[in-house]
């Protein structure tokens, strides 16, 4: 039996829930201790796993954490897919170095081919939101051994989204939050976590639920935590990369036409940079936040790409 904490959306809470439906043999919340820090996740194993379908991996973006698949986790659970997601560099209290330098992208990736080993993942399949949805680019265009299927939701390619802010004044606008991190880090993070978070729930725009988006600002507002959430945004200013090659891992984009932060150019422009099979799946009048307002269109977007790609 799991035990759920004070938090209704901690990893051991929604272990707690998936462990109580019909359809999960068993849920638990973990942490994994790597290179890199000790990572908290939860994991869960059907009851009648179709071994067609096999394991997926679900990142979280920000300012979210693992809790914001719990839905789409059940879903994939009810039709035979085990599932494992966890609270990335930063979201971790176990895993929050100091550095800005310990935030790139190499070390994200690191983190994701580090733990999927650890947690007995042989080759899987990839769910990356916002900056889950980054660091699942990047991973398939230089891990594609490692995946089956590789699922981005509402983050566009890495370099579609470079020049396309340098080519569209609207994409450029969008991106004014990220430079105001960049510039202002402290003075960021202190207007978010203002007056109990009330700048952070703004900008769920009503798409988070709101005990769910408390449990986000509550974690948020530890000592450290949103300091290291935003060095993702710092480091993202020309500092180490990775090697840029075509995605040809199978790879289906899911995208909301109210996207806050990425237009529909830069989302169809992504498809340039993918060699191998590729679908663009639009989802009209959804926001940004799409694991927490649409689980039911992702897991089906995710079931269907796999049950393609993988066979019946």
């Amino acid at each position: 039996m799991v035990m759920a904490s004070n938090d209704p959306f901690d990893n051991a809470s929604v272990a707690a829930r998936l462990a109580e439906l019909p359809f999960v043999a068993n849920a638990q919340a973990l942490t994994v201790s790597t290179s890199g820090g000790e990572f908290a996740g939860f994991q869960a194993t059907p009851a009648r796993s179709d071994p067609r379908l096999g394991d997926a991996l679900l990142l979280h973006g920000w300012p979210e954490y693992a809790s914001c698949w719990e839905r789409t986790a059940a879903l994939l659970l009810e039709q035979g897919m085990s599932v494992f997601a966890y609270d990335q560099r930063g979201y971790s209290p176990g895993a929050r170095p100091e550095s800005v330098d310990e935030y790139t992208m190499p070390h994200l990736v690191a983190d994701l081919d580090e733990i999927s080993r650890s947690v007995g993942l042989g080759r899987f399949h990839l769910i990356g939101h916002d900056w889950g949805g980054m660091v699942a680019w990047h991973y398939a265009a230089n891990h594609p051994e490692r995946l089956l299927t590789n699922t981005v939701v509402s983050t566009p390619h890495p370099i579609a989204h470079a020049k396309q802010v340098q080519a569209d004044p609207d994409q450029y606008e969008r991106m004014e939050y990220m430079r105001a991190v960049q510039d202002h880090p402290d003075g960021v993070a202190r207007t978010l976590l203002r007056n109990d978070g009330e700048r952070l729930i703004d900008l769920y725009a009503g798409d988070v639920p709101d005990d769910m988006a408390a449990s986000y600002v509550a974690r948020l507002s530890e000592p450290g935590a949103m300091d290291a959430v935003l060095k993702y945004y710092q480091a993202a200013d020309g500092r180490a990369r990775l090697s840029s090659t075509p995605v040809t891992v199978p790879t289906t984009f899911v995208w909301g036409s109210e996207d806050i932060a990425f237009p529909r150019a830069t989302a169809e422009r992504s498809a340039e940079y993918v060699e191998g099979p590729y679908r663009f799946v639009p989802l009209e009048g959804s926001s940004h936040w799409l694991p927490e307002s649409s689980p039911e269109e992702i897991a089906r977007t995710v079931l269907e790409w796999v049950r393609e790609h993988v066979g019946e």
